[in-house]
């Protein structure tokens, strides 16, 4: 490291292009990434990752790499260089700052997991709470439902009462007026036959009359007849 330049940490020349220090940071960075399952629990990895980010840092800015290229060529060396963006880095201090970041890693990948479980469990409770007012919801859909079909249900019965009754109190009517017609046509058959039986009677009576009159006037013709022969004949022929 004490023989490196920031350019050597990024594998590229001192004149490579901005294009080309990134390209090599994203190389470089996804090569160290302490969190690819084949660098879990490698202190360097994670070490190497951040010198890179380092470089690029000062490299990536064209203002820090200007500084950096003119300290390089007033031939200071690599490590008073890095100094300006970060401390000398040695071993133990290195090592320190790995076992740092792998118990900062854990600490956060426990907090990441802790909030992860928060959020899954809120999530379930908002999907809890969400189900259980999507119940409610239907149970009181359910139940205005029911009470509106009961109320219809309620309405046509009494639509069916209601045309029961005025068809029962029409068939009642019928009958009364059909029972009232018979009754007054059985009065006018009954005055129409004491009516015949009347005048028949007073025919009888008015004929039995004419022929007793007719009989006494017949009577009355032949004593009179007789008498006539009587004073004209001296006897009475007819009698």
């Amino acid at each position: 490291m004490a023989d490196k330049t920031l350019y050597d940490i990024l594998e590229v020349s001192a004149g490579a292009s901005p294009e080309a220090i990134r390209a090599a940071y994203e190389r470089l960075s996804g090569k160290f990434d302490p969190d690819r399952p084949e660098s879990a629990g490698e202190p360097a990895s994670r070490m190497q990752h951040d010198v890179v980010k380092e470089a690029f840092l000062t490299l990536g800015n064209p203002e820090k790499r200007k500084l950096y290229d003119a300290k390089l060529a007033r031939g200071r060396g690599v490590l008073e260089n890095v100094r300006v963006v970060e401390p000398f880095w040695s071993v133990p201090k290195l090592i320190a700052v790995g076992l740092i970041l792998a118990v900062a890693a854990g600490f956060y990948h426990g907090h990441q997991k802790e909030q992860s479980r928060q959020a899954r469990l809120e999530t379930e409770r908002q999907l809890a709470a969400a189900k259980a007012k999507e119940e409610e919801e239907k149970a009181r859909a359910e139940i205005e439902k029911a009470n509106l079909e009961s109320q219809q249900r309620r309405r046509e019965q009494a639509q069916e009462d209601r045309v029961r009754r005025e068809r029962d109190t029409a068939l009642n009517r019928f009958t009364i007026e059909q029972s009232n017609q018979a009754a007054q046509a059985s009065r006018e058959r009954t005055q129409r036959e004491a009516a015949e039986k009347r005048q028949e009677s007073q025919r009888r009576t008015e004929e039995l009359r004419a022929q007793t009159a007719a009989q006494q006037q017949a009577a009355r013709d032949r004593a009179e007849l007789c008498r006539l022969e009587r004073e004209r004949y001296g006897r009475a022929m007819s009698c």
